[in-house]
């Protein structure tokens, strides 16, 4: 009997090192981080395909830029092209790599056939993506970005937006609290030369 009493006190002791094992490996399982699993529009993917687009084609480019004083409008290269549309670009990274900064909404509109999603962040210095999507295609037909950000006395706010297979304007503006404002604009289109 001594011998079953002892055989089973070990069968006890093993049982209570494994379940405590357990435990330390459940409780090393809920404390890892969760992987981001967000599924945002990939909106840096749109620009840079977008870009793609227009680099492999014989566009005319044009780019008009527009302050309070006068407008002015030129014929620009590729490189020219895509050195603009770059800026876009990279907002568009920063965002898809801080999206855990924004929520989401989406508003359906019957009357164009599509559907807005819209991103804003009061903790990011973009404060606002919107994305219009053809509701047929899922393909993006406009893209608009809001940045506003604060230096000094001096807010600075920039606007980008993007028409699918035509143009991008990036619009800048600087409003000081002595009521001093700024604004310039820069549009770039593109079309076929046979057109």
């Amino acid at each position: 009997m001594n011998i079953f009493l002892r055989i089973g006190l070990f069968c006890f002791f093993c049982c209570g090192i494994v379940a405590c094992n357990n435990n330390k490996t459940a409780n090393t399982s809920a404390n890892k981080v969760a992987a981001d699993t967000a599924q945002f529009y990939p909106v840096a993917n749109f620009i840079a395909d977008e870009m793609k687009y227009v680099d492999l084609r014989n566009f005319t480019i044009v780019e008009k830029k527009s302050n309070l004083k006068d407008t002015s409008s030129h014929e620009i290269s590729k490189d020219d092209f895509l050195s603009a549309a770059s800026v876009i670009l990279q907002q568009a990274q920063w965002f898809m790599s801080n999206k855990y900064l924004f929520n989401e909404s989406i508003f359906q509109d019957l009357g164009t056939e599509s559907y807005t999603i819209n991103y804003s962040s009061t903790k990011a210095p973009i404060k606002s993506i919107d994305l219009l999507l053809n509701q047929q295609t899922n393909l993006p037909k406009r893209l608009f970005i809001r940045v506003i950000q604060q230096v000094g006395d001096t807010t600075i706010t920039e606007q980008y937006s993007w028409i699918a297979n035509k143009q991008f304007v990036i619009s800048s503006s600087k409003r000081t609290q002595n009521g001093f404002n700024e604004s310039n604009s820069k549009e770039i289109s593109w079309k076929n030369q046979e057109q």
